[in-house]
């Protein structure tokens, strides 16, 4: 008698077991949505264009001309949100042909108030724009902004559903510009980091004044590194040039190298590699092309005089 007990107890534990096991695999079981043909890369004539096609997102990333400048198309079933616009209408207007072919209803994020992120406004003023809200009080007020987009960013604090994901808004201050936003999606564990990361791309140090009290690239790094630790576990980062990468850590210490060596070159603690120290603009940017010889351009010539008018100065470096 005492060995049926156990039998029967046995049977309806295994059979406990296997439903229990066919709840967990009806719960986990993933929705998966058809998004059909992504536009043709054919329309985007100066850059270049990846998908990301995962069970209910679509990534598309554009990269334009040889800074790359990114744009970032987040497409789910029924909605399209796009994370930045590029340089110049020239390229906007590409990019509006590729996301008229997407025909979504749509929202665009702005990261920070660099006109190459949001240079292509004028030919999305039906849409919703949002940034971190330090960041969209800088847009509303900026008056090159304001020409192209004649609407109010919408300023966000924390988190706000936009195209039905979660986005969640954050910043880091006086990095590579005075507000640097970067959002988050946790159900699809991606985050856009706009400038604070750059993939395999020179960047912009324009913005760096080592002689005033408060030394942005410290800034910058320790920024990053909140980063790491926050998100290296993340599926894919996005960034503001080059496209995106899924190995979230590396490519944020490759920055944080980047950033270190820039530093020290410019405050005379490192050697060039022919000897001595830099005292000109332009040895710097040499030192830099020479240690990252397969980077792309960025923005690390707009460091030099006349960069962006005739006359201007450089950066404030010496």
């Amino acid at each position: 008698m005492k060995y049926l007990n156990l039998k029967f107890a046995a049977t309806i534990m295994l059979a406990i077991t296997v439903y229990a096991c066919s709840s967990d695999d009806d719960s986990n079981s993933q929705v998966t949505v058809d998004f059909g043909t992504a536009p043709s890369s054919s329309i985007i004539t100066t850059g270049s264009v990846n998908v990301i096609t995962e069970n209910t997102v679509r990534y598309h990333t554009i990269d334009f001309t040889s800074a790359p400048y990114t744009v970032t198309i987040v497409e789910t079933e029924n909605d399209i949100v796009v994370v930045d616009l590029g340089p110049a209408p020239a390229f906007a207007d590409e990019l509006k042909a590729y996301i008229d072919l997407i025909n979504k209803s749509g929202a665009v994020i702005i990261t920070h108030n660099h006109g190459d992120h949001y240079g292509g406004a004028a030919n999305f003023t039906d849409l919703d724009f949002y940034a971190e809200s330090t960041v969209a009080n800088q847009l509303n007020n900026t008056a090159d902004f304001t020409s192209l987009y004649p609407n109010a960013v919408i300023g966000v604090n924390g988190s706000l559903e936009i195209g039905g994901l979660e986005f969640t808004f954050d910043k880091v201050s006086n990095a590579e510009t005075g507000e640097n936003g970067y959002i988050h999606n946790q159900e699809h564990k991606v985050i856009f980091s706009g400038d604070l990361v750059y993939n395999l791309t020179h960047i912009y140090l324009r913005e760096y004044t080592p002689n005033d009290t408060e030394d942005e690239i410290n800034n910058w790094i320790a920024g990053l590194n909140m980063l790491k630790t926050n998100f290296s576990d993340y599926n894919h980062l996005f960034v503001g040039h080059n496209g995106s990468r899924s190995d979230v850590g590396t490519v944020i210490d490759e920055n944080i190298e980047y950033l270190q060596n820039a530093q020290g070159i410019i405050k005379g603690t490192q050697t060039l590699s022919g000897g001595g120290t830099a005292t000109t603009q332009q040895q710097v940017i040499d030192e830099l092309q020479l240690l990252y010889p397969t980077y792309h351009e960025g923005g690390l010539l707009l460091s030099l005089p006349d960069a962006f008018f005739p006359g201007d100065p450089g950066t404030d470096w010496f």
